[in-house]
């Protein structure tokens, strides 16, 4: 079976022979008659437009001929030849939009139905393909263009057919230790001040409840949305100022090409502590990456927002831009990823001393333990240098993160899991009141369904 640039090729110069022997199969009306109905210099301009795709140079026939097409849009052997020249030359939007523009004024010009089909194929869209290549079949056409109709159609029909949309429901539940609920330093004084109990190390047991969705909608087998949205509620009984309840959201689309993969979305959240909001973020998050060969990828992410506090910490308000240049090892069952981290989170109020820069990097590991059982490990050091002064100090921090989860599946019953995990935070600074060590511990149960 053909490939898809194979297949184009043969196809163009079929209808590119067609056109030069203004055969009657093309066009609804013979293309003498819609070039004789324009000018002498436009005659010129299309009679040069089929030289150039004639000769195999798309790519020149669409510089030739789009500076034209304020002017003869709507023309249909110009809408036809702008749609080849700009399919040809892999501008597939483009290519559609000019192609569905000659069918509006001649619906039987069968040359164009062509190459508005294949444009929907080579751009990924099968689906809208395929109708048009079954109609092509029953116009009659010459048998070396049916030949590749039938080619056309049995690629498409060996496509894997398009996964269908479902939405996964969850419900979970954790409960663990915290060694360290408030994310403070253990010193109860400060400069000679003593500090408040919540700005002082606490530890407390703690539950998490949350609920949430992932929406998955397959486009085709190249491309699909992501809708996901998530609450949840964390109680310290022994730290209850820092009592946190949580909405998140995403909307985003993934998609892969030949040796190309990437993502694009917009996520954000909202934060409560004891009932009053006090924290936001929003912002976009982009990933391109490349497989290299069958075990290595390598990705670049982008990742930029606002992230706001209430009126009594704005000084806090920082936009942030973060970039991760990664490289991903795949093994049989399990994937080893590094990534380098940096960027910056610039103040937003002026005076305020929390603007950075960032600077760090990640370990991490997926992998299949057993039929039914998935580790997952990181670890990572995130370098912070302040521009500020805090108490007169110039501030640096350096947190190191580390992560162990082991989710176990179908636990009991189907969509149930349990995942006990463990997570561990050092922060060093060079101004004490922000030094810390946090060690947190629990259990997570998990009911899924769709």
């Amino acid at each position: 079976m053909l490939q898809k640039t194979r297949m184009g090729k043969s196809i163009l110069c079929t209808l590119v022979l067609l056109c030069a022997l203004h055969g009657g199969w093309v066009s609804a009306q013979d293309d003498e008659t819609v070039t004789a109905s324009a000018d002498a210099e436009t005659q010129k301009l299309l009679f040069a437009a089929e030289d150039l795709l004639g000769a195999g140079r798309p790519g020149r026939a669409y510089d030739l001929l789009s500076p034209e097409e304020a002017r003869l849009a709507g023309n249909p052997l110009y809408d036809y030849l702008l749609g080849v020249a700009a399919l040809d030359s892999g501008r597939y939007s483009e290519a559609i939009f000019s192609l569905q523009r000659s069918l509006a004024v001649e619906p039987a010009f069968s040359g164009a139905r062509m190459e508005l089909a294949r444009a929907y194929f080579d751009g990924g869209n099968e689906d809208l393909a395929r109708p048009l290549f079954v109609q092509l079949l029953d116009e009659n056409p010459p048998s070396l263009v049916r030949s590749v109709l039938h080619k056309y159609i049995d690629a498409i029909d060996a496509i894997p057919p398009t996964p269908r949309s479902r939405v996964i429901s969850f419900a979970d539940v954790k409960i663990g230790h915290d060694s360290n609920a408030n994310g403070s330093t253990a010193d109860q004084q400060f400069l000679g001040f003593t500090l408040s109990p919540e700005n002082v190390e606490t530890s407390s047991h703690f539950v998490e409840i949350g609920i949430g969705f992932d929406w998955l909608v397959p486009r085709s087998t190249q491309f699909g949305w992501t809708i996901s949205g998530r609450a949840s509620q964390r109680v310290n009984p022994d730290a209850t100022f820092v009592d946190a309840t949580i909405l998140s959201g995403l909307v985003g689309m993934n998609w892969n090409r030949g040796a190309f993969f990437g993502r694009a979305g917009i996520d954000g959240y909202l934060g409560a502590r004891e009932g009053e909001s006090n924290e936001s973020y929003g912002g976009l998050d982009l990933l391109f990456g490349r497989r290299l060969g069958d075990r290595w990828d390598l990705s670049l992410g982008l990742r930029g927002g606002a992230q706001r506090f209430d009126e009594s910490i704005e000084t806090l308000d920082v936009n942030r831009f973060l970039y991760t240049l990664g490289i991903t090892r795949r093994f049989h069952a399990a994937l080893l990823s590094l990534q380098a981290i940096g960027g910056d989170e610039s103040e937003v109020q002026a005076g305020s001393p929390y603007g950075n820069s960032k600077s760090g990097g990640r370990l991490s590991i997926n992998a299949q333990v057993g039929n039914s059982a998935l580790l997952y490990a990181s670890i990572g050091a995130l370098k912070s240098d302040y521009d500020g002064l805090f108490f007169g100090a110039k501030r640096e921090d350096t947190q190191v993160t580390s992560f162990v989860q082991l989710e176990f599946r179908d636990f009991l019953t189907d969509g149930l899991s349990i995942a006990p995990q463990i997570r561990y935070v050092s922060n060093d600074s060079d101004v004490d009141l922000y030094e810390y060590n946090r060690t947190e511990y629990g259990v997570m149960l998990r009911w899924a369904a769709n």
